[in-house]
């Protein structure tokens, strides 16, 4: 009877929110503590802090992946790889706003069901009508379907809108060039040129691992295959990387279940880090076909708000420039207040 007269409260599986149980509060009240009794750590700390984010954080960071990826990598993981940002969701309107070009850039290709909440946020970035869906199998996005959407969008030379729709008064060239009438060419973009920006021809979205909301994980195979054919399509591939390490053994009980201490599979980023010579080939700009989206929201606590970017270190350099031209007051700016960062640097030091 006493069950029935007091029933648990029903979990809301909607929202991605943590058991309050969870939360570190213990942690990070000591990692807190620290940073700010040490003058070296909270003078930085209560400053602006530099573009690509806090030092110390972004080392521990590139240590800590480094040691979890350890198994698939060929060097260790350098800070310059790592940018400090807002999270997730507010890292990819970012790297859109340094990425992407409502002009130059064609679509937005999405792995099939995808996490809703980005949505909104390519369409905010004037790609509203040109976000289009790629299906999943067993292994993971269909990258044969993929590779014949985005073969056909290369052949047709038919102008289209902003929106996707003739009707509309904006339009964009398809080819996006513009002849000069010496031969040569010049490539059309609404936001200009600077030389530590590039606008990919494409944008491609998906979650690698326990993709949300389908929750399967690509295979090793597919996720060489999507590397290669951003390369060959001009494309990002902006992988959420937030759930590597919410990773389980399948059996409790298995004696031959894996570590849960080390990845089992490489990101997409590992993969364009290396794979034919990686973004520093001859043939390559240095930027790169992959950057990783990650947060401390699944792994700390979401009030945290704060996340990282991992890419080439070209890639890195002109999303912190970013951050940079903003000249923005302190209330607003996309990174994280330094203090925030200064005292996860020192959570991750100690295990937190």
């Amino acid at each position: 009877m006493a069950e029935e007269e007091h029933p648990k409260p029903p979990i809301n599986l909607l929202k991605g929110w943590p058991n309050p149980n969870l939360l570190p509060v213990a942690q990070i009240k000591v990692a807190s503590a620290s940073a700010l009794s040490d003058p070296d750590i909270s003078t930085p700390g209560l400053l602006y802090g530099p573009d690509p984010g806090y030092q110390p954080l972004r080392e521990g960071i590139a240590t800590w992946l480094s040691r979890f990826y350890e198994k698939h990598m060929k060097t260790a993981i350098i800070p310059e790889r790592i940018c400090i940002t807002g999270g997730a969701s507010q890292n990819l309107a970012c790297v859109l706003q340094v990425f992407s070009d409502p002009v130059y850039t064609k679509f937005i290709w999405m792995v099939s069901p995808t996490y809703f909440r980005v949505c909104p946020i390519f369409e905010d970035n004037a790609f509203a009508g040109r976000l289009r869906s790629v299906p999943e199998d067993d292994e993971g996005i269909d990258v044969q379907f993929l590779r014949q959407r985005l073969s056909g969008v290369d052949q047709d030379k038919s102008s289209l809108t902003a929106s996707g729709d003739d009707s509309q008064p904006f339009r964009i060239s398809a080819d996006s060039h513009e002849a000069l009438g010496n031969g040569e060419t010049k490539t059309q973009t609404l936001k200009g040129s600077q030389r530590w920006r590039k606008a990919y021809r494409h944008i491609i979205y998906a979650v690698p691992t326990f993709s949300n909301p389908s929750s399967r994980t690509m295979t090793l195979r597919r996720r060489h295959e999507l590397v290669r054919i951003a390369r060959e399509y001009d494309a990002l591939v902006i992988t959420d990387d937030v759930y590597d390490q919410l990773q389980w053994p399948s059996k409790q009980n298995a004696n031959s279940s894996p570590s849960l201490e080390h990845a089992l599979l490489p990101r997409l980023v590992d993969i364009d880090r290396w794979i034919d010579g990686g973004a520093e080939r001859h043939d390559a700009d240095g930027f790169g076909n992959v950057v990783s989206n990650a947060s401390f929201s699944k792994i700390a606590a979401p009030g945290v708000r704060c996340g990282w970017a991992e890419g080439s270190e070209s890639f890195i350099w002109g999303l912190s420039k970013w951050y940079d031209g903003l000249d923005l007051p302190p209330h607003s700016q996309p990174n994280p207040r330094p203090l925030h960062q200064a005292g996860l640097a020192v959570g991750i030091s100690t295990n937190m």
